[in-house]
């Protein structure tokens, strides 16, 4: 890699990543390395990465082995990572996910690539990378006065379930939720699993939303 950063493009579209590619080279004056798929990413990631080197990745949402919220959320725990995503999703499930999962940015591919190219230069001035339409759309859900969300009752949760899953919202480890409602951490784990299954949910930052969605927080 040239230069002290390093720069990540996951895209599984081979005409944008390498537009995207081009654009990232002339911001931030690294050649970047690309990935079509999670796997791929995750190769580049093992053989090329430098922990001791900041790294700015950006990663599209729909890839062909999975969400590209999986990588985000392993590169949450690289503390010289910035992940951005680049996806046609904007709505507010999706959004929040990425959020949730550690994304630094959320930037739009039906945005045009010189407003992609001003958003990611503002990164090297401290600037968030978010398209307009997303950064107004958070606004506004900030703005509105959070109501509970109807309970499906094909989705209702137990008391206990109901507890767990407003710890684990709150941030709270296994550990630490069980500790605050005095029973014990597989037992905490057992609820977590029945969550996840309800809910049709597969992590901590989709429990936080749901968390929220219910009113629990």
């Amino acid at each position: 890699m040239d230069g002290d950063r390093q720069v990540l493009i996951v895209e599984d579209m081979a005409p944008l990543r390498r537009a995207m590619a081009e654009l990232a080279a002339r911001i931030f004056g690294a050649r970047p390395g690309e990935a079509g798929s999670l796997a791929e990413a995750r190769d580049w990631l093992r053989r090329n990465r430098d922990i001791d080197r900041p790294l700015i990745a950006l990663v599209d949402l729909g890839l062909p082995d999975g969400s590209g919220d999986a990588l985000i959320a392993e590169l949450a725990g690289d503390t010289n990572a910035t992940a951005i995503v680049t996806t046609v999703f904007e709505d507010d499930g999706t959004v929040l996910r990425a959020l949730g999962a550690g994304a630094h940015g959320y930037l739009l591919k039906g945005e045009d690539l010189a407003g992609i190219e001003a958003r990611l230069a503002g990164l090297e001035r401290g600037e968030v990378a978010i398209s307009p339409r997303i950064a107004r759309r958070l606004l506004e859900r900030l703005r509105s006065p959070a109501t509970p969300a109807p309970v499906d009752p094909a989705v209702a949760l137990t008391q206990r379930e109901t507890e767990v899953l407003r710890a684990i919202g709150r941030g709270l480890t296994i550990p630490e939720a069980a500790h605050a409602l005095g029973i014990g951490a597989q037992t905490v784990g057992t609820h977590v699993k029945n969550i996840y299954r309800k809910l049709n949910i597969a992590s901590r930052a989709e429990a936080a939303i749901e968390a929220a969605r219910r009113g629990l927080l």
